[in-house]
């Protein structure tokens, strides 16, 4: 148990709170909290857990957010890249991108390797963007970005390695993607373009490349 702040406390949920809002028993929260390290805050007598602690635990165990929890303008953004070719590259590029986009307020992130693990993270944390990195795998990243589209209500954006030919880059935009980047494009196009898609979401319209 750590020490918590006054606006924490303020905002934790009851056990028997957060039981209700995830459609489990109370035995269950207690058992999150006892084997499986759901941060638990003691306040006034009562053991109580903060909202954001809920939600990064949900979103590790890839169960469901329940709506009311996120902070108010909350985003959720998936990066979702190779599990065996670039492995390496793509775990560094996502470190160094949850550094830059994770000084957002607001802002939750996660990551996911291709294939049915990807369908599955989808359709339980619902990101609001997802970034299917197609350097190592333009097949894969295409049926991530068809399968998106098909679930609708969600942006996503191919990296793409720089050499890509047109031809699949145009594939990618056709196939529903809302963006196409280059990987290892500059920090602040690549936030830029991030934000401009984030901010697009009630315009079906909006598509743009990056060559």
């Amino acid at each position: 148990m750590t020490e918590n702040t006054e606006k924490e406390r303020a905002s934790a949920l009851k056990i028997e709170q957060v039981a209700l809002l995830c459609g489990v028993s109370v035995a269950r929260v207690d058992n999150w909290i006892e084997k499986n390290d759901l941060r638990v805050i003691v306040s006034e007598g009562d053991r109580k857990v903060g909202k954001e602690d809920l939600v990064g635990f949900l979103m590790h165990y890839n169960m469901p957010i329940p709506a009311g929890i996120l902070p108010i303008n909350a985003r959720k953004l998936l990066f979702v890249c190779s599990a065996k070719r670039g492995k390496k590259a793509g775990h560094k590029f996502f470190r160094h991108f949850s550094e830059q986009f994770g000084r957002k307020a607001n802002c939750f992130l996660d990551s996911v390797t291709f294939g049915k693990s990807a369908e599955y993270k989808i359709l339980t944390f619902l990101p609001d963007l997802i970034l299917a990195d197609a350097v190592n795998g333009d097949e894969e990243a295409l049926n991530v970005i068809r399968f998106v589209k098909s679930i609708g209500g969600m942006r996503a954006v191919a990296l793409v390695r720089r050499n890509l030919a047109w031809a699949k880059r145009e594939q990618m935009l056709a196939a529903g993607a809302h963006a196409v980047m280059e990987r290892n494009s500059e920090w602040e196009e690549l936030l830029g373009c991030f934000d401009r898609v984030l901010n697009s979401l009630g315009n079906t319209s909006h598509r743009e490349t990056k060559i």
